[in-house]
């Protein structure tokens, strides 16, 4: 992420791509971290995996399963280049999505997440990504959708929630950081899954 704008790639289980502009509010420091030195800080607040290069795609980078995510955020310093998750060990991504029942019946695709669990630095880091819209599924591939703050917006709108956390023993320090974006854009680039494994049953 970056604090004028951010730039996000993130293809999960289930084939799903994306890009993530974002503006960022910087907030103060977690309460629980300790005041670090400057080559603390290169271990704790760095999360740096993959191509060392740092810059952020400017496309999709297609159906390989990837995990881009380059900026900062609160601080933090990202820059996370696994454009083949299958060639870095040290990096896992999960995806899913959630459905709420819909009036007259049926359900509606209102949330996606994406989970990544990665070391760096010998640390175990935390991200998730989540993201809101009264039904994704009404809208075309490719479709670009304003970020907002509502609760499951209708139209081209969403809204993006970040969570980052983790734990620095030696040091006493604890991430648990979480943000609502309601500035920027979230592109839907590409969206494809197993339909048996996609398919819910009508509720009741």
């Amino acid at each position: 992420m970056n604090t004028d704008i951010s730039t996000l790639r993130a293809l999960g289980r289930g084939a799903i791509g994306l890009i993530v502009l974002a503006l960022i509010v910087l907030l103060p420091r977690p309460a629980g971290a300790q005041e670090l030195t400057d080559a603390d800080k290169a271990i704790s607040n760095i999360v740096a995996i993959g191509d060392p290069a740092g810059i952020a795609p400017a496309a999709w980078l297609g159906a390989t399963p990837h995990f881009v995510m380059v900026g900062t955020f609160k601080g933090y310093s990202f820059n996370i280049q696994a454009t083949d998750l299958s060639a870095i060990p040290d990096i896992s991504v999960e995806a899913k999505r959630e459905y709420r029942a819909a009036e007259g019946g049926g359900l509606d695709y209102v949330d996606f997440e994406i989970a990544a669990d990665l070391t760096t630095n010998g640390i175990e880091r935390g991200i998730e990504l989540e993201f809101e819209n009264a039904d994704f599924a009404d809208h075309p591939v490719p479709s670009s959708f304003a970020l907002k703050d509502a609760e499951f917006p209708e139209g081209l709108f969403s809204n993006m929630e970040l969570q980052i956390e983790w734990e620095w023993v030696e040091k006493s320090v604890i991430v648990n950081e979480e943000q609502l974006y309601t500035d920027g854009t979230l592109i839907m680039a590409h969206e494809s899954g197993d339909k048996a494994a996609d398919a819910r049953p009508p509720p009741a």
